[in-house]
């Protein structure tokens, strides 16, 4: 008896072991095709926090940085080529105090082209992005999360559009004067407010990118009903995955955003991505409370540390792009893109993405499932920059239309 199972178990590894050779020779053909991938093509992220990260801890982005998830250094080695660069506006800031944040950013963002011209270039369309693309530019493209700086002023738009705002978030972590937000219990608009119903009439017009992530779900409603442009979710991502996180999207809202010509950009906080990892983080996050600690101080760091042991507090890629893959199931391939949110979430990111040296990786796991060259590319970026010229189409039809023009 023994010597059979010997003879079994011997038979079993000689199979096994030319299987996992070609495994691991087919990883790396496969890490190799991703590489050239991301080296030819035009890969954009819709929402990384820089300019906030580098305002508290000053850093050089043009070289390789101690701290934060992006630099020129790592995006090369990622292939990354564009940035939706956030002017993000704390919901605690009344409107004078947010106007000042939002000039002192879009300053800090114009510094790169204008210090380092042979390294970045700021886009503020479609056709920018591209041409900077050829000439081996990196694209800084300036947009706003939360709108709270704009109040009822729609005047105040016309002026973040003439500083090159590409999209603007139309709420953050509270209520505003525009919209409802999914993470306040204030729903006192059920929705958009009179005011941001207007508003979004005079972004259309203005040809500046609604961007619904942070809203709560009948404000995303309204928006794609109301929108004559198509929408984004700048970093938003699945709820199928998360059941009751609000700041994910459901299935109906996804194809809502899809029949309306939008693009859903995925997260990639693990929080967003997994329901282990939520659960987990809300429980870590309770603890660092009770204790007054930050996740980033020493005694913090060392508790999640010990905590991770035997909590699962962050997934991979496979997780990432699972999410991608159920947008492309309801709605299609046409919908989808990435907005990491790096330099927004900590530590809460996938183990094999850290960074933005990451995105091989992704394109890696989208080959292993079968994705085509074309079909990845509309991922990088071919899905945002299509979406970013038909709002442009639109405000100028709609401009045609009235005789008004900017």
């Amino acid at each position: 008896m023994r010597r059979n199972t010997l003879i079994i178990i011997l038979i079993i590894l000689i199979v096994m072991a030319p299987s996992c050779k070609n495994k691991k020779q087919s990883d790396e053909v496969i890490g190799q095709r991703a590489q050239q991938i991301c080296e030819k093509s035009l890969i954009l992220d819709s929402h990384i926090d820089w300019p906030e990260y580098v305002l508290d801890k000053p850093e050089d982005i043009s070289m390789q940085t101690v701290n934060g998830d992006f630099d020129l250094v790592r995006a090369r080695k990622g292939g990354l080529d564009a940035v939706l660069s956030v002017v993000f506006i704390s919901p605690e800031y009344e409107t004078a105090k947010g106007r000042l944040m939002v000039d002192s950013m879009l300053k800090l963002i114009r510094h790169y082209p204008e210090t380092y011209p042979d390294k970045f270039a700021l886009a503020i369309t479609p056709a920018d992005v591209k041409k900077n693309f050829e000439r081996k530019l990196f694209s800084l493209i300036p947009c706003l999360e939360n709108g709270s700086p704009v109040g009822d002023d729609p005047g105040y738009l016309t002026y973040l559009k003439n500083q090159g705002i590409a999209y603007i978030t139309l709420c953050h972590s509270k209520t505003n004067q525009i919209s409802d937000s999914n993470f306040d219990a204030d729903r006192r608009w059920n929705g958009l407010s009179p005011a941001g119903t207007g508003l979004i009439k005079e972004m259309n017009r203005l040809g500046i990118i609604i961007d619904i992530s942070h809203s709560s779900d009948s404000t995303v409603s309204q928006a794609v009903r109301l929108s004559e442009a198509p929408i984004i979710a700048s970093h938003s991502s699945c709820r199928y995955f998360v059941p009751g996180f609000e700041r994910n999207l459901p299935d109906d809202l996804i194809k809502a955003i899809a029949e309306k010509r939008g693009v859903v950009m995925v997260n990639f906080c693990t929080q967003f991505l997994d329901s282990v990892c939520m659960n987990n983080t809300a429980e870590i996050q309770n603890l660092l409370n009770s204790k007054k600690l930050s996740y980033d101080s020493k005694e913090g760091s060392e508790l999640i540390a010990e905590f991770g042991k035997t909590h699962r507090l962050i997934c991979d890629s496979k997780q990432l792009v699972d999410h991608i893959e159920h947008i492309i199931e309801v709605a299609g391939i046409d919908y989808v893109g990435l907005g990491s949110d790096f330099d927004g979430v900590g530590p809460l990111k996938p183990s094999d993405v850290p960074d933005v040296s990451g995105y091989p990786v992704i394109v890696s796991e989208l080959l292993r499932r079968g994705y085509s060259e074309i079909d990845i590319e509309k991922i990088l970026s071919g899905n945002f920059l299509r979406v970013w010229d038909d709002v442009i189409a639109m405000a100028g039809s709609l401009n045609n239309s009235t005789g008004k023009e900017e």
